[in-house]
């Protein structure tokens, strides 16, 4: 099935429209990227959380290897992702906001003007379908996924759940690769003042998603890891 790979990209393609149509500028499709990218993060998450516990390997914990729970890896994971995605928020609103730092003054009016007016809430909706998607169809699957795919006759798919090192790689893989090629591609489009490269650096980005090969937030492998 690629239902999540269809709405992968046409959240990819929305953004090309907006440049192209609506007058969308650098910040403005900056910060849907960072928003995505927000969603990695917290469908990652939402896939530790599925995981059997005989899947979530070691920690260490004041120099004692215990196995590690999904309360351990949700607190580690979810802080490392929001220090990622504060960090991030910060360069692009130093670097990129020019006069949208006049018109957003907090959480309500940044939501009000940068998502909602400027219409970023469709290709954000689309990327959020994309990854309930792919929450849904990778193993181990919801129950109502298999009861479903049992009555479509498919297969039940609640073998061979998605490994944690691959999840985890292919999370901050996703991430990191992604923002530096917006960064600079930010940059250049905001050097040139044109429009070619902004349509250029979200070319890319769809390439790259599209290219990734798994739902969002999914990692890229199954073998054990401990």
């Amino acid at each position: 099935m690629y239902l999540d790979r269809i709405l992968t990209l046409v959240s990819n393609l929305i953004p090309l429209a907006g440049v192209w149509w609506w007058g969308w500028d650098v910040f403005q499709v900056l910060i849907l990227f960072w928003m995505q990218t927000v969603l990695v993060v917290a469908f990652t998450l939402a896939h530790i959380h599925k995981l059997p516990a005989t899947a979530l390997g070691d920690i260490t914990v004041n120099g004692v290897v215990r196995p590690a729970t999904h309360r351990d890896l949700l607190l580690l994971i979810g802080a490392v992702g929001l220090v990622f995605c504060a960090a991030h928020l910060l360069f692009l609103w130093v670097i990129f906001s020019g006069d949208w730092s006049k018109r957003v003054h907090g959480p309500v009016s940044f939501w009000q003007q940068m998502v909602i007016a400027s219409g970023l809430w469709a290709p954000l909706l689309v990327a959020l379908l994309a990854g309930m998607v792919g929450y849904v169809l990778t193993p181990p699957r919801p129950a109502f996924a298999r009861r479903l795919g049992v009555r479509m006759g498919l297969a039940d798919g609640s073998q061979s759940p998605e490994d944690l090192g691959n999840l985890l790689l292919g999370m901050f893989k996703r991430i990191v690769l992604m923002q530096v090629a917006i960064i600079f591609g930010g940059m250049l489009a905001n050097s040139y003042g044109s429009m070619a490269p902004l349509m250029i650096l979200i070319g890319l980005k769809a390439l790259f998603d599209l290219g990734s090969g798994k739902p969002l937030g999914a990692g890229s492998g199954r073998s054990a890891v401990r």
